[in-house]
């Protein structure tokens, strides 16, 4: 038997797409290393995901890849390495930004189960349980954009209503994007 072939490696400010919907371009981590993914989800109007530390040049590169198409910016959580870019971006852009409750310059505090409606997908927010911290389905790909979710593991409180979505790819906000997250999200 054949081993499967290795994904072509993450190079850090380079977009790559995913899926026909999903492009992901990592930040420079330490040591030139790939850092946090940041995903943009359409074609006509585009979704930012994890806009990240504010590094200008990963926001340009970000602005190049999407330009005027981008209409929102969420985030998986509000920590800095993952959110401190997205006023900025906001500004460059114009876009709509989706925050968690209490985040400062938000447009919309989002929560459980709100959509984004574009022209092409509809994204549905889940929240978890960590208050700040969220992750999002992209329902035409059954795709789930997972920030941390799956960093040390498979969480015990996966919600059941992510689990029923039969997700089959998971864009991590880190590493590579999982083509087969059945064993993973039917884990628990």
């Amino acid at each position: 038997m054949e081993e499967p072939t290795p994904p072509p490696p993450i190079i850090p400010g380079v977009a790559r797409a995913l899926s026909p919907l999903l492009r992901r371009i990592a930040h420079p981590g330490e040591n030139g290393e790939p850092g946090l993914n940041t995903y943009l989800v359409g074609i006509d109007e585009i979704v930012i995901v994890d806009p990240g530390p504010g590094d200008s040049e990963h926001l340009d590169v970000i602005c190049g890849c999407g330009g005027d198409r981008i209409r929102w910016i969420v985030m998986t959580q509000t920590s800095d390495y993952y959110a401190a870019g997205a006023l900025e971006l906001k500004k460059k852009t114009g876009a709509e930004l989706w925050a968690a409750p209490g985040f400062t310059g938000a447009d919309k505090e989002i929560g459980d189960g709100d959509k984004i409606d574009a022209t092409e997908f509809v994204i549905r927010v889940v929240a978890l349980s960590e208050g700040d911290s969220y992750v999002y389905v992209l329902e035409q790909e059954r795709s789930i954009l997972a920030g941390d979710l799956f960093e040390n593991g498979v969480p015990d409180d996966i919600p059941a209503r992510v689990k029923k979505d039969r997700i089959k790819t998971i864009a991590p906000g880190h590493g590579q994007f999982i083509e087969d997250a059945r064993p993973i999200v039917a884990l628990k």
